[in-house]
């Protein structure tokens, strides 16, 4: 398998001059794309993204085969790729819900149809049933991708502070720093599932679940953690210096151990800790609150995520750059309120 080094010096290497206005069709993934979808990658993020499959063409075909990945292209005749978009398994434990997103489209060709028609296509999957539900992250440093979002029919629930390097956009100039995102849900085809909200977050939890029209079985928050350890998986983006932790299982051991956690990744210059918490008993609501005292601030509401809901906790180790953020809607904009909201109150505990 090529490495991201060795990815990265053959794009270097390759001179040839991209598309710029010649016709083009759309279609799904097929193998021969790959090259295309890593010049079109390197083209708008430069070496700046932190996941490797998108410059590796072996792998992203891998992926397609697989089912991990779900890509739509637009190609031009001689097969150069002008524009992609994918539905991918990402962070989310549960394996029936997609991430949508890694939409590319090279500058020449962001005043054509070239998007829309691969976004037309590719959302074609959730009518076939072949996507049960999904979310997007959405990035804040301009809301073109916030607009497509919300016409899928996906409503925002949470904010991730600070997520994406600026590096990642200086190929396109587009941001002077940190980037944050919005996410934003559709659950297709949902079913009763029991839910605990964690007392501290009543307000913010039941607005973000507005509009959703979830089934859910309330569960009161009255639960106290156990004195089993707890369990969780932390998978570490160096590239974007971001941390996530998937927690399975708190124990009253969570807040010692995610402390120390957090100074090792202060030691090795991350910017970002994130914790996403199963919100399908009241041991999640316990260790919400317990984080929330820790100093940990609310990111949002995070349906199906694990099966049963989630919520997303955050650290940041840098400023968080709430004032910059660019939001489209009306929710989107009240939802980084309480966010912000929370963080100051963090600061001040």
């Amino acid at each position: 398998m090529t490495s991201r080094e060795q990815a990265f010096k053959r794009l270097r290497e390759d001179t040839s001059p991209m598309p710029d206005g010649e016709p083009f069709t759309v279609g799904f993934y097929q193998p021969s794309d790959g090259y295309g979808v890593s010049r079109l990658m390197y083209a708008v993020y430069g070496d700046g993204h932190p996941i490797d499959t998108y410059y590796i063409p072996e792998a992203l075909t891998a992926a397609n085969q697989s089912g991990e990945v779900k890509s739509v292209v637009a190609r031009t005749a001689d097969g150069q790729v002008v524009c992609h978009e994918a539905f991918y398994r990402s962070s989310a434990p549960n394996p029936a819900m997609y991430e949508i997103g890694m939409g590319l489209t090279l500058p020449a060709y962001r005043g054509s149809l070239a998007f829309a028609r691969c976004n037309s296509l590719l959302l074609s999957l959730v009518e076939d049933g072949v996507v049960d539900s999904f979310f997007g992250e959405a990035v804040c440093n301009h809301i073109i991708t916030q607009k497509l979002t919300r016409q899928s029919g996906a409503i925002e629930t949470a904010l991730e502070a600070a997520l994406m390097p600026a590096r990642a956009y200086e190929a396109e100039q587009s941001a002077d720093g940190r980037v944050g995102c919005i996410m934003s849900f559709k659950v297709c085809r949902d079913r009763i599932r029991p839910l605990c909200i964690p007392s501290c977050y009543h307000q913010e939890l039941t607005f973000a679940m507005e509009g959703l029209k979830l089934g859910r079985e309330l569960i009161p928050d009255n639960g106290q953690l156990s004195d089993e350890g707890s369990q969780f998986d932390t998978v570490r983006f160096d590239h974007a210096g971001v941390a996530r932790c998937t927690i399975t299982a708190p124990g009253r051991d969570l807040v010692p151990r995610l402390l120390s956690l957090e100074t090792e990744l202060r030691q090795a210059g991350y910017a970002v800790l994130q914790c996403f918490i199963p919100l399908g008993d009241s041991r999640g609501a316990a260790a919400a609150t317990l984080l929330q005292q820790a100093g940990f601030f609310l990111g949002g509401f995070l349906p199906a995520w694990f099966g049963e809901d989630g919520l997303l906790m955050q650290k940041l180790f840098i400023d968080p750059g709430f004032e910059s953020l660019k939001l489209h809607s009306d929710r989107a904009r009240t939802l980084a309120a309480l966010v912000r909201n929370d963080w100051q109150r963090s600061l001040e505990g």
